[in-house]
């Protein structure tokens, strides 16, 4: 009798896992799990930078002359490997060496402040560069590379995406942007680091922003907003305006210098919505955080290609 209770058992267990197994719903397709982005965002390369941008410092000078082995190569900062590090360790960044004038390292606004300026002058010593690879142009160009530096303190230093710094003031930065048809497949940049290219049959989008601040989670932020524009220059409450959509649980991604991070903000529209005659919309980020209201990523002072870097190309 109980081998045949066993057997009942076991008979009963298997059909109702079977059928467990028939009814599970299916999972969506994640647009990401065969997604392999072929960017090397952690090399992003601004085609032709302005020499006075931190883009272009970083290209012309900052890369070639000073980020050799030993030295600014991230073995002493400031950390001369990539823009975004050459940024964060110059930019109100306390100096190790100190006259009782000069503090830090980049004061923007302020060249006769700044101790790069001083170091490379020989005002503070010991002078920099202190080594120079063989191949390098800076004795050949050295006045004008310095004068180039001094250009972008003087317009207050900005980042890759316009932001000026505030000392003590944290502010937000954009990491990354991304942007999906509906939540099935990725939008392709072309070139790799350019406009996102639409395709014209298809017309609802996604659209992914992440954003780092020092002070507070951005998902706190107190206005979230997007303005389409069809001038990479000109934006006002004219134009196009939506409400981001803030993801509690947020996608993580590859970020704009090839990090993972947290895409928080996302906005679904219609692209019949954006183009009228128009073949390319820019778009930016509108965001309060607790002291900064209305701040504007990418800002005027961004670099064109940041700004084409946030947009859409319709074919």
């Amino acid at each position: 009798m109980k081998k045949i209770f066993q057997l009942y058992y076991l008979f009963f267990t298997g059909m109702a896992l079977f059928l467990l197994t028939c009814n599970k719903p299916e999972i969506p397709e994640n647009p990401f799990d065969n997604y392999n982005p072929v960017q090397d965002t952690v090399k992003f390369i601004f085609k032709d930078p302005d020499s006075t941008s931190i883009a272009g410092l970083y290209q012309y000078i900052f890369k070639p002359t000073c980020a050799n082995a030993g030295c600014h190569d991230g073995t002493f900062n400031p950390d001369f490997r990539t823009i975004e590090s050459s940024y964060n360790t110059l930019v109100f960044r306390k100096a190790i060496k100190q006259d009782g004038k000069y503090f830090v390292r980049v004061k923007p606004f302020a060249p006769e402040e700044s101790v790069i300026l001083a170091r490379l002058n020989n005002i503070v010593s010991p002078q920099m560069p202190i080594q120079i690879e063989p191949d390098s142009d800076w004795g050949k160009n050295k006045s004008r590379y310095i004068s180039l530096i001094e250009q972008w303190i003087k317009s207050g230093a900005p980042s890759v995406d316009g932001t000026i710094a505030k000392e003590g003031i944290p502010q937000a930065q954009l990491l990354g942007c991304f942007a999906t048809y509906r939540d099935t497949g990725i939008i392709e940049r072309r070139p790799l680091n350019g406009s996102f290219v639409l395709d014209s049959t298809k017309d609802t989008i996604d659209i992914f922003v992440a954003f780092k601040h020092d002070g507070q989670d951005p998902r706190s932020f107190g206005i979230n907003e997007i303005r389409f524009s069809p001038d990479p220059h000109h934006y006002d409450s004219t134009q196009i305006v939506m409400n981001f959509e803030v993801l509690q649980t947020p996608f993580r991604q590859i970020g704009l210098y090839g990090d993972t991070v947290n895409y928080s903000h996302k906005i679904q529209l219609l692209s019949k919505n954006l183009f009228q005659q128009q073949k390319q919309v820019y778009f930016r980020a509108y965001v309060n955080d607790q002291q900064n209201q209305n701040f504007e990523l990418p800002s005027d002072k961004a670099l064109f290609s940041m700004k084409k870097y946030m947009s859409f190309e319709r074919y």
